[in-house]
């Protein structure tokens, strides 16, 4: 579906084509996950099982289509496993994002942002404290 290169700069990373990305943004999990994301900055899975309250195996595999996709990245600490949106995205597609914030699904992702944020407040996090330093 998606051809994948990795070079270390960032510089250069397939983009998806229009028909490719509206493939991946189809399931409304998939869009609340960019979308929490896109909110918060890189969050961890546990973070975004609890943002979006679902078994952290589904996560995982929406995840796994995400960043096949070349929208979002990972990396590792640890045993845990934090993501962020890709921050190289063509304009196109970062705009196709943010216009997502503001149509029907707004009111699902204001729910899992309350979730998150809830989470967040009462420090019951389950990895360690982000750092940025060895993102993927």
């Amino acid at each position: 579906m998606f051809l994948l290169i990795y070079i270390e700069s960032d510089i250069y990373k397939p983009m998806p084509t229009e028909d490719d990305l509206f493939s991946v943004l189809s399931h409304d999990t998939r869009r609340r996950l960019l979308l929490l994301l896109e909110g918060f900055g890189e969050l961890c899975v546990c973070d975004l099982v609890a943002g979006v309250d679902l078994p952290q195996a589904v996560v995982s595999r929406h995840l796994a289509v995400l960043r096949a996709a070349e929208l979002v990245v990972a990396r590792k600490r640890g045993t845990w496993v934090y993501y962020k949106r890709r921050p190289s995205l063509a304009p196109w597609v970062a705009d196709i994002i943010a216009v997502l914030r503001a149509g029907p699904g707004a009111e699902a992702f204001a729910r899992d942002a309350r979730r998150v944020k809830a989470l967040q407040a009462q420090g019951a996090v389950c990895c360690e404290p982000h750092d940025r330093s060895d993102l993927l």
